[in-house]
């Protein structure tokens, strides 16, 4: 084998390897860009659940505070009537 023809073979493959890293790079790009997107999709379908039981915690935690002031107010009620009927 003459110094050209190894020198040829070298450059063949070469350029073939960079060739076959450009169409590697492509595809894996087109891939990830798929996944990106299914994630993008995935990520905003979990925000939308965990909003929904941040409303719904919100919401109970509202409820149980109106109740426990309703409770007070009651409690209170009954403990000023005591207190009068013991002044009389």
């Amino acid at each position: 084998m003459n110094r050209s023809s190894v020198f040829g073979s070298l450059l063949a493959l070469l350029i073939g390897l960079a060739v076959g890293a450009a169409a590697l790079s492509w595809w894996e790009g087109g891939r990830q860009s798929m996944e990106i997107e299914a994630l993008k999709v995935r990520l905003a379908d979990e925000r939308g659940q965990v909003q929904a039981k941040i409303k719904q915690l919100t919401d109970e935690l509202n409820s149980e505070k109106q109740r426990r002031e309703a409770l007070e107010q009651v409690a209170q009620q009954a403990q000023e009537k005591a207190q009068s009927g013991k002044r009389k």
